[in-house]
């Protein structure tokens, strides 16, 4: 699994990994360095996410990311709470039809959609099991990113025929798929553990970096679903390795960097907007 790594990822992973301490321009340029990107493409991307408000600035010239945009930030920090994700189903299910027509706008909820692992069960119509531990009003703010504008319908239903039910199961979310690559990237994720403190500082930052981004964005993207549906083994093995890999990260990134405030290994997480 290949991740873009942009400006604006790298922007943010970093704004990110620093939580609520406001990072300087020159800190970000500087990081920017390693991984191949100019001081102008960085401070360009920097005040394009600063006017579409999803990073914020102070008179100091120093950068977080702004409160639009911290909720989804928060939720993609969800990994580490592993499986205490999701409780234990009922059969009842999620759903959501949207009511906007507007085609960005349904792009963006697509998107926030199928992070929060649901899929399209019908013709405008999306579904998950009922089974996160997050709460609906939380599932819905997520969605609908704090619009003032209605976006859509969430509720909750049953009553599905076990036709409609298993057609669902066996076709929306390929969980032999979402395994292997799980797996694929655990095996990465230790080989790299081995040798990153036996590599050179710069090499083992861009490493830890990228490897560190593949394994956080396939746990955020796991769709959690239910026992019933796809075995946790390979999401929980994954999720113990990156938090091995996560702290050995932050003391490699900490020490690069000790001016800044890092909270966690910075890794690519892009915002869903």
């Amino acid at each position: 699994m290949e991740l873009d790594i942009t400006p604006k990822n790298l922007i943010l992973s970093m704004l990110q990994a620093s939580k609520s301490k406001a990072m300087p321009i020159k800190t970000l340029v500087q990081i920017g360095k390693l991984l191949g990107f100019t001081s102008n493409t960085i401070r360009v991307r920097t005040t394009r996410l600063l006017r579409e408000g999803t990073i914020e600035s102070d008179e100091r010239g120093l950068y977080r990311i702004s409160k639009k945009s911290s909720q989804i930030s928060l939720y993609l920090e969800r990994w580490r709470k592993g499986e205490d994700q999701v409780t234990d189903w009922n059969g009842k299910w999620l759903c959501f039809i949207p009511t906007s027509g507007k085609e960005q706008l349904m792009k963006s909820i697509v998107k926030r959609l199928d992070m929060l692992g649901f899929r399209k069960g019908l013709p405008g119509f999306w579904i998950r099991p009922d089974n996160l531990t997050l709460e609906f009003k939380k599932i819905k703010s997520l969605i609908e990113q704090h619009s003032s504008q209605h976006q859509g319908e969430l509720f909750r239903a049953e009553g599905f025929s076990q036709k409609q039910i298993s057609n669902w199961s066996r076709n929306l979310w390929p969980t032999k798929e979402i395994a292997r690559i799980q797996d694929t990237i655990g095996s990465k994720l230790e080989d790299s553990f081995k040798r990153l403190s036996k590599m050179p500082t710069e090499n083992a930052l861009i490493e830890s970096f990228l490897f560190g981004s593949q394994a956080i964005y396939a746990l955020t993207m796991d769709p959690m679903l239910p026992g019933q549906m796809m075995n946790a083994t390979s999401r929980i093995q994954l999720t113990e390795m990156m938090k091995s890999y996560d702290k050995l990260g932050k003391q490699l990134w900490s020490k690069q960097f000790s001016e800044i405030s890092i909270h966690h290994s910075p890794i690519h997480l892009q915002l869903v907007s």
